[in-house]
């Protein structure tokens, strides 16, 4: 029986940012795609510093530090789903959120009152682990007391749901709303 939602921050939870200038500068070069992709799990581990990233994904793409954070300062609540989570499984369920994260975004992002429709936030850079790493989703169901079976998992990155299924959570891969909330409710 589930008992747990647990939602992946940026790109579900918050829409645009880095992901957004990755797709833009090198998702179609895979070298340069790659060595993004180290760069975001340095700081999702806590290993460089917002302006070290800022820096780096710059000299990677080969743009200005101001057309990155462009990007990266863009993020703002996905206020659709929040609604939904608010008046339709908050009642019903525990919610979660698995974030890797270099810093506290999901404070920045959706502030006070967001923060108050979950019930437990597992943030990479706090806990030194990241996704798909299997230990940052039992610590998100430990928290939250409950078995990871009995946790729906959603994330915008299919490999981040791979990872939670090897614990045994459901998931579902987010790709917009209405998508979502269909599969979400086979599910449940």
């Amino acid at each position: 029986m589930i008992k747990a939602i647990i939602f992946d921050f940026f790109g579900v939870l918050a829409l645009r940012g880095s992901e957004s200038f990755r797709q833009t500068y090198v998702a179609q070069h895979p070298e340069k795609n790659q060595q993004v992709m180290a760069v975001y799990d340095q700081l999702g581990l806590g290993r460089i510093g917002y302006n070290e990233f800022i820096d780096q994904l710059a000299k990677i793409a080969g743009v200005k530090r101001d057309d990155v954070l462009a990007y990266t300062e863009d993020y703002q609540a996905n206020t659709q789903l929040l609604d939904y989570i608010r008046d339709d499984l908050k009642p019903n369920y525990k919610i979660g959120i698995i974030s890797n994260a270099g810093e506290d975004w999901v404070l920045k992002i959706l502030g006070e009152p967001g923060l108050r429709l979950f019930d437990d936030i597992v943030l990479s850079y706090k806990v030194k682990i990241i996704k798909p790493q299997p230990e940052i989703y039992k610590t998100s169901a430990r928290n939250l007391g409950v078995n990871p079976e009995d946790c729906i998992f959603i994330d915008d990155i299919l490999t981040y749901c791979q990872g939670a299924e090897q614990v045994g959570m459901n998931t579902v891969w987010y790709q917009d709303f209405d998508q979502f909330k269909q599969e979400l409710a086979q599910i449940l």
